[in-house]
Formats: C-alpha cells, sequence, structure tokens
C-alpha cells in the first residue's frame, strides 16, 4: 500500500507544497486568534507600564485568594448538606 503524496507545484521555479502556499496565502483562524491575543496582551501591557509609571501602587490593594481552599470548603459544604437532608 503506498502513501498519498503532497503535490507539488512549480512557482517561478521553485517547487512548493500546494498545502504550504495555501496556508501562507489565505490567513486562518489559528492566525487570527494568535494575533488577537498577542494585540491584546501588548495593550495590557502598555496600560501596566503606563499605570506603574503614573505611580500608582499596583499591589496596595491585591489580596492573594486560595482557589483550592475555597473549592475543598464548598465541596465540603455541599457533603454536609446533602447528608443533613
Amino acid at each position: 500500500m503506498s502513501l498519498p503524496r503532497a503535490q507539488m507545484q512549480s512557482l517561478n521555479g521553485k517547487r512548493q507544497n500546494s498545502q504550504r502556499m495555501q496556508q501562507e496565502t489565505s490567513p486562518t483562524q489559528h492566525d487570527d486568534l494568535i494575533r488577537y491575543i498577542c494585540e491584546s496582551w501588548n495593550t495590557v501591557s502598555r496600560e501596566l507600564e503606563n499605570f506603574s509609571q503614573n505611580g500608582a501602587d499596583t499591589n496596595k490593594d491585591f489580596e492573594p485568594f486560595d482557589l483550592e481552599a475555597w473549592w475543598g470548603k464548598r465541596v465540603v459544604q455541599n457533603i454536609t448538606r446533602t447528608q443533613s437532608s
């Protein structure tokens, strides 16, 4: 049994894989998502940098939150409610 071979096209004397050429010419959903994430991250980074440069204390109101402990307490509460009902 033979495996299917990628079709090759000649472009200006160079051979390229047709799938690769198709991906390069049309943006994919993946590319759009990556571009969106990069742009969003750059915006947030700039805003944080401007916020810090203006002398604002970014950690002033920050309180760490232990999500695992919160979920643990919630599970225990649900179990005790179920048993008492």
